[in-house]
């Protein structure tokens, strides 16, 4: 299995809300069974922080941890229910991966199931017959008390943080913080040798006209989280000629889309476990490779405060609000070519596609087919539209800076269109202005 596979299969474990806890419970049985043969070995009777009681008074103990902690377990359990359903329903389906990665959430249902199992294993080694029926496991029992004390504080430190994780500002601040840092690592990109006059699409034809290509084959259906482009041309040993990339991370496939597309055609046969291996594939899109999924969870989030059914704009306005900030972030960043070359590989060019700053700008478009008739929205993504602009005018890009422009024009014309007062049509007047202004710089 190739590693960005291995990275992707990882990332999917510790995502979910079975691995890490589990994990969680074999330390703690580890630690059960540990504690226990030191037990065995040294007598701790004589220590004044230890258990001091007898088998039975033993048994109570940790009887009394194990009841109590499976009882707060399903407690947990069913908070952490509720509160992915109030999120899917709330706010978005797209936004419960972040909740599933929750270390805090991951850590506390590990630690009261494992400490559950660690009173077990420890309960049946009180008074038995390897040891004598009076063996008392001091130090493990202790330990036990300690830990049942532990858990009654990890239990208000996790009413405390779901409570934190179920503010949409708490929501909408983590996925732009995620999406921010997913912009720092990914833009510009640093794969092969960017050939910057190259148009894709016009090459892709160039080569589909010159020689009929082969084609390469996902094994199934899902959406594509990775694409480890930099180890797949290493691996290259007999190289092709020319290889398109035909999806991007973010992208759906079936088994009858094409992954990509290699010359000259016999090599297709040879490359597909390796092209397969290069392309993760999962149920879901993750944001690792594609920061447009932050946004699609911010604009999610918009779309779904102004449905009839919840009718919260300041929700939306605070989504728009961090859309903002990614786009900002992006007005000035250098978006990898599609186009590269790899003059270490014999000059191999490789064609793969990727979203550039229109496509990130589209997201503001979605939330203003919901959002037209209500002024303060328009306001927010106007103006999110016009700092855009401006910075991008204040880079140096002009192309992107009418972008903005652009996308604020059709904004502007439906809100115009659909405002309910004169004061409102004056007002989406003046934001169109100053967004025309700061593109001009």
């Amino acid at each position: 299995m190739s590693s960005n596979r291995l990275k992707a299969v990882w990332l999917n474990l510790t995502q979910g809300l079975w691995f890490i806890p589990a994990l969680v419970v074999v330390v703690y049985a580890g630690l059960a069974i540990g504690l226990v043969e030191l037990d065995q070995r040294v007598d701790f009777t004589g220590v004044g922080a230890v258990f001091k009681g007898d088998g039975s008074a033993a048994r109570v103990v940790l009887s009394v941890v194990a009841g109590s902690l499976i009882t707060v377990a399903g407690l947990t359990f069913s908070i952490t229910v509720v509160v992915l359903q109030l999120a899917a329903s709330q706010f978005s389906p797209r936004v419960l991966r972040t909740f599933f990665g929750d270390r805090l959430t991951q850590v506390t249902m590990g630690s009261y199931v494992g400490i559950f199992v660690y009173s077990i294993l420890v309960l049946r080694s009180v008074g038995s017959f390897a040891q004598g029926l009076d063996f008392v496991p001091r130090l493990s029992i202790t330990v036990a008390s300690a830990l049942g004390i532990a858990a009654v504080l990890l239990l208000i430190v996790f009413i405390h943080h779901v409570s934190r994780m179920i503010q949409v500002s708490h929501i909408t601040a983590s996925i732009a913080a995620q999406t921010l840092e997913r912009v720092n690592r990914l833009y510009p990109d640093p794969h092969g040798v960017g050939v910057e006059d190259a148009d894709g699409d016009k090459l892709l034809r160039a080569w589909r006209l010159a020689r009929k290509p082969g084609r390469v084959f996902p094994a199934g259906p899902g959406f594509v989280q990775r694409i480890g482009l930099d180890a797949l041309v290493g691996s290259l040993e007999n190289r092709p000629e020319q290889l398109a990339m035909l999806v991007r991370p973010g992208d759906f496939v079936s088994p009858e889309q094409p992954l990509a597309e290699v010359w000259p055609a016999e090599a297709a046969g040879r490359l597909t476990q390796r092209i397969r291996e290069a392309v993760a594939i999962g149920d879901e899109r993750d944001i690792g490779q594609d920061a447009a999924f932050g946004l699609r969870q911010l604009a999610d989030i918009a779309i779904k405060a102004l449905s009839p059914g919840i009718n919260d704009p300041t929700t939306a306005v605070t989504s728009i609000a961090y859309i903002r900030a990614i786009l900002v972030q992006l007005a000035c960043r250098s978006f990898p070519t599609v186009v590269r070359r790899f003059p270490q590989r014999g000059g191999l060019e490789v064609l793969a596609p990727r979203r550039d700053f229109n496509d990130h700008l589209s997201f503001l478009l979605e939330i203003s087919r919901y959002a037209s008739g209500d002024t303060p929205v328009v306001r927010a993504m106007l103006q999110a539209l016009a700092a855009v602009a401006r910075v991008a005018a204040e880079c140096g890009s002009a192309d992107r800076a009418e972008a903005a422009a652009g996308v604020a024009e059709t904004i502007g014309g439906q809100a115009r269109a659909e405002a309910k007062t004169e004061r409102d049509r004056e007002a989406v007047e003046r934001m169109l202005a100053e967004v025309r202004r700061d593109a001009d710089g």
